[in-house]
């Protein structure tokens, strides 16, 4: 997959600034418009923000460089600001819709570009986020991308990765290729030259009532509708529903994240890998 690069230096270490733009969206932002307020309200994408953010809060220096990969509608970038708010934050993105929309929101470094093929200097990055994107490229193209992310990092540097959970499947589909199984993910961040510090599997009571659900009917108002592409079909639980969920998975977050193994059971899954130091690589 081969992606169209920003004007300019095609591996400058200086992403271009970008201010916020003041065009009104046109419909194709409706998508992204219905993923930030998803994001941003949706007690399973509270979850799995707050548990990649306890990790990124802890990368050391004052002013770390973190980017984004699939940076979508911007939100977890965002937070990401409002965490570290000395850090310098860049987001990329495939879709051209998704950084112009992004660009409305957040002031700083948005670019196009693809997840395989990023238009940035090596050894540049303290962190790397890659969440919810190796399962959407075509097949072989997640080798490729946890290989640029090792690239643009520097020595030491944090990759956070997160992807969905359940047996191997290859498909065509334009919004899903693959399922992830733990022990597979895991062994894909180890041969890409990263050293697995953390892996966490989330959600094992929501999992637990998703299958019950599928023997009925398809899911809803759960991370499994998050799958899709432009069908984005996600119904947010009644306010009453959202913030007990929300409550639940902080105490059940807590523990989990405690683990030294991920458990068997869950919806999604986070590793927290390091590139390996100046003559340590592999």
């Amino acid at each position: 997959m081969r992606k169209e690069r920003p004007s300019g230096d095609p591996r400058s270490d200086r992403p271009s600034e970008a201010a916020p733009s003041t065009a009104s969206h046109d419909p194709g932002c409706a998508y992204f418009e219905r993923l930030e307020e998803v994001e941003r309200r949706h007690w399973w994408c509270r979850s799995v923000r707050r548990v990649a953010l306890a990790r990124l809060r802890r990368i050391p220096g004052e002013r770390p460089v973190i980017l984004d990969v699939g940076c979508g509608a911007g939100g977890f970038l965002s937070h990401v600001r409002r965490a570290r708010p000395a850090a310098r934050c860049v987001g990329a993105d495939f879709s051209g819709e998704a950084v112009a929309f992004a660009r409305t929101n957040l002031a700083g470094s948005l670019l196009r570009a693809s997840a395989a093929d990023l238009p940035l200097a090596s050894d540049w990055a303290d962190a790397v986020v890659l969440h919810d994107v190796l399962q959407h490229l075509p097949r072989g193209d997640d080798a490729r991308a946890l290989a640029e992310a090792r690239r643009v990092l520097r020595p030491g540097g944090v990759l956070s990765l997160r992807s969905n959970i359940g047996a191997r499947v290859e498909t065509e589909s334009a919004s899903l290729h693959r399922r992830y199984d733990p022990a597979a993910l895991a062994r894909l961040v180890r041969d890409s030259g990263f050293e697995v510090e953390k892996h966490i599997v989330l959600h094992p009571l929501a999992a637990l009532l998703g299958r019950l659900r599928n023997r009925r009917a398809a899911p809803r108002g759960h991370s499994q509708d998050l799958e899709g592409g432009k069908g984005l079909a996600v119904n947010l639980p009644g306010p009453l529903i959202n913030e007990a969920m929300d409550l639940y998975s902080r105490i059940e977050d807590a523990a989990i994240t405690r683990l030294p193994n991920p458990i068997a059971l869950g919806d999604s899954q986070l590793i927290f890998a390091r590139k390996p130091l100046a003559g340590t690589a592999r």
